[in-house]
């Protein structure tokens, strides 16, 4: 077994800290749990408002030393993206009086299930939660606790990609009380059908929405003229449907939509969408702001 590298925590800090923003970029340093502890024990990273830690090996030791940490009170964006945090993690985090100030919490890419979206969403510190990324793993019923949570009332930002949700998550979405103030909704890589859809489409709750991403989800023709009749989507200004089963009919139903007036940016690509559908979309007065309208990897004349 190869001896573990030794690195040089005070450099790493001093390469990645940021005084004048108070940040500390971390990320892609290969650090598991006992580094980031090191990183703690220094005063140089006292009064720090955002830690960026994506693409490293830490695991719930090294997020338990972090909330547990009075030098992380003043800490507003905490980034853990593809980490290998689980649910014990996430119930420290939950329950720390040092997160108070916590506004954008991204857990994407860890080991975290139901439980663990069950904890942040009944937890009473993260209340001031504006952007949330969570998964990999929990599924229709840690979406209905996020859905159903009494004290995250303030997200506008929520990204639950690849997470095994279907019509079950999305009509939970839909039916939520809580999450009226949403702009930006990402549910990429996951089982949404055109039932699904629907109840998004159809939902006032998100009539705030700006942008609605549903990558790889099989949302079909029926998907597609859910959103290009939905009255609720009108603010929308970017719809990203890369790869989600829609065809000629469904391209063309988004083509005749006159429910989408804000729309900047649409993402149909790999979705068999011929020259004649495509073509549709130029010079297209039902979109007076389209910019971009992307069916291959480059976008199409507008």
């Amino acid at each position: 077994m190869a001896e573990k590298e030794v690195k040089d925590i005070d450099s790493l800090i001093d390469q990645g800290l940021n005084d004048e923003n108070n940040e500390l970029d971390l990320r892609e340093k290969e650090l598991d749990d006992e580094d980031l502890i090191k990183v703690l024990e220094s005063d140089k990273v006292k009064g720090v408002t955002a830690m960026f830690l994506e693409f490293n090996d830490i695991g719930d030791e090294g997020l338990k030393a972090l909330v547990e940490s009075d030098k992380m009170k003043f800490l507003t964006a905490l980034n853990l993206f593809k980490n290998k945090v689980t649910d014990e993690g996430v119930q420290a985090l939950a329950k720390s009086k040092n997160m108070l100030n916590l506004s954008e919490l991204i857990l994407s890419d860890n080991e975290i299930t139901h439980e663990g979206a069950k904890m942040v969403a009944t937890s009473n510190i993260l209340g001031s939660l504006v952007s949330l990324w969570m998964g990999d793993k929990i599924g229709d019923e840690g979406v209905k606790a996020l859905a159903t949570s009494e004290t995250l009332t303030r997200i506008t930002q929520l990204s639950l990609y690849r997470n095994n949700i279907g019509n079950e998550g999305a009509l939970a979405i839909a039916q939520s009380k809580n999450l009226s103030n949403l702009t930006e909704l990402n549910l990429n890589w996951n089982y949404i059908e055109g039932e699904g859809v629907e109840a998004l489409a159809g939902s006032a709750t998100l009539s705030n929405l700006e942008q609605l991403t549903l990558t790889f989800n099989p949302v079909g023709l029926r998907g597609a003229e859910a959103i290009a009749g939905s009255e609720n989507f009108r603010n929308l200004t970017l719809i990203d449907l890369y790869e989600t089963d829609l065809g000629n009919r469904g391209a063309r139903a988004l083509a005749e939509s006159t429910s989408l007036p804000n729309l900047e940016t649409l993402v149909l690509i790999h979705n068999d969408v011929g020259d004649e559908v495509q073509a549709l979309f130029k010079d297209n007065k039902n979109f007076p702001k389209m910019k971009d309208v992307y069916f291959f990897t480059a976008k199409a004349e507008v």
